[in-house]
């Protein structure tokens, strides 16, 4: 099926696709997750749909840690290339958008995160408008579910000995990570995924308080997260109402969207196994969001 829109080149070999004609001032820019790349994530179309009837765009950015990149790669540098989009895009060149936000799914979470809370200091920050959360697993609960206990914590081990060594860089061995989306995986993006508190731990439900003080206690721009309801990736012991609760308690007043909620029926990506409604549910709240703003 072909997929109408235009490929925007934003820096040198690095692309983004902007769905549909529209070409609005108001733009969302939508960050995936592990492994994805355009549109493998199935709501895409009928999201920048939704958008359209509203005047915003759909865009879509395609980083060094798209499809399998993510392993070797790190939030540091999918942020300094998301950055590089985000000022393009409020360049003529990119079209003087005047309102920008990040919509992140999956691992696109962290992204969306980091971008709003742990950017402090970079000299290339571009302002954005407001941050969405769709799907924000912890990959370190969601690697529980997909490896034995015994690999993840013989993993840690290697690959804070690796990093401790200054080998960082350095490629865990395959037995570790061939049942983890079959990417090769450098020592510190292991770590970084799977090790309490590491860079990635934005959402895992046994994090204190205090730890979501730092992320969502530092966001200052409206943020809209939406849970899926059904994720596979969400170990059963998870009380998804009371993990959203907390994310909610720990933001600053007016922060946090009225309208994020619990996706009913709805899986990882809302595809395939999702109710009917997930969707819909999902584009409702989005549109809400913005209309809003």
């Amino acid at each position: 099926m072909g997929i109408d829109g235009t490929l925007l080149e934003y820096g040198f070999k690095q692309h983004a696709f902007e769905f549909g004609n529209l070409k609005s001032d108001k733009v969302v820019i939508f960050i995936g997750g592990l492994g994805d790349r355009f549109a493998t994530v199935p709501y895409l179309v009928p999201l920048s749909n939704a958008l359209n009837k509203i005047g915003w765009s759909l865009i879509q950015i395609e980083f060094s840690s798209s499809s399998i990149g993510w392993g070797t790669g790190s939030l540091a540098r999918d942020h300094s290339e998301i950055t590089k989009l985000v000022k393009f895009l409020k360049s003529e060149d990119g079209g003087s958008r005047k309102k920008v936000g990040l919509m992140g799914h999956s691992t696109g979470c962290q992204n969306t995160m980091y971008y709003l809370s742990k950017a402090e200091g970079d000299e290339n920050y571009v302002d954005v408008d407001f941050g969405i959360l769709q799907a924000s697993v912890s990959d370190r609960e969601a690697a529980g579910e997909l490896m034995e206990r015994e690999t993840i914590d013989k993993g840690n081990a290697l690959a804070k000995k690796y990093i401790d060594e200054g080998r960082s860089d350095e490629l865990m061995p395959y037995n570790y990570t061939l049942n983890f989306f079959g990417a090769p995986v450098n020592a510190y993006r292991w770590y970084s995924l799977f090790s309490k508190r590491g860079d990635d731990d934005f959402f895992s439900s046994d994090l204190e308080d205090d730890d979501f003080k730092l992320t969502f206690g530092k966001v200052d721009k409206p943020l809209l997260t939406l849970y899926s309801g059904s994720d596979e990736y969400v170990p059963e012991s998870v009380d998804k109402e009371l993990l959203m609760s907390r994310f909610k308690a720990a933001t600053k007043p007016g922060i946090w969207s009225p309208y994020s909620k619990i996706i009913e029926g709805g899986k990882h990506n809302l595809g395939e196994g999702s109710k009917e409604t997930a969707v819909d549910d999902c584009l409702v709240s989005v549109c809400k969001l913005l209309e809003n703003l």
